[in-house]
């Protein structure tokens, strides 16, 4: 049995504590973060439709290399925020970024949006987007409802 002595014990303990701590706690990218929340400002204060649009879409651009646990809880909170946006574009978005983020604390409220996104009109729509980033997170969401089954809800 080989012998160690206490600098050899202290630094692979150092070692392995330092590994599980980072494992534990994903670094949070402090540039990406910022640069999130300057955008989400953004969308909130812009007046005219196309500049919140174009807002919105940096989003996606900015989170779709993104690791999970890369943003602040409290920038995961403001993007789910704006999932409550009455423009149908801007929610897209914004599911398409949490998806990206795989940020599960938002699968509660993307769930609550389908039934509604679903039976929106239109070539493109926040419900499949909403289920794409439902998948990415591995939450199960519905099944789509039919037309018929739509337009009773009208």
């Amino acid at each position: 049995m080989a012998k160690f002595n206490c600098k050899t014990h202290c630094l692979v303990f150092m070692v392995l504590l330092f590994s599980t701590t980072l494992q534990a706690h994903p670094r949070i990218n402090q540039q990406l973060d910022s640069n999130l929340r300057s955008i989400i400002a953004e969308v909130r204060s812009e007046k005219s439709s196309r500049a919140r649009f174009d807002a919105a879409s940096r989003l996606v651009t900015l989170t779709v290399k993104a690791r999970p646990g890369s943003v602040t809880d409290a920038t995961v909170s403001d993007l789910i925020g704006l999932l409550d946006d009455p423009d149908d574009a801007i929610r897209l978005d914004a599911a398409a970024a949490l998806g990206n983020l795989k940020a599960k604390a938002s699968a509660p409220k993307l769930l609550s949006l389908l039934p509604t996104a679903d039976c929106l009109e239109g070539t493109l729509t926040s419900a499949r987007v909403i289920r794409y980033a439902l998948e990415k997170m591995r939450v199960k969401s519905p099944p789509a409802p039919s037309y018929s089954d739509c337009h009773k809800l009208k």
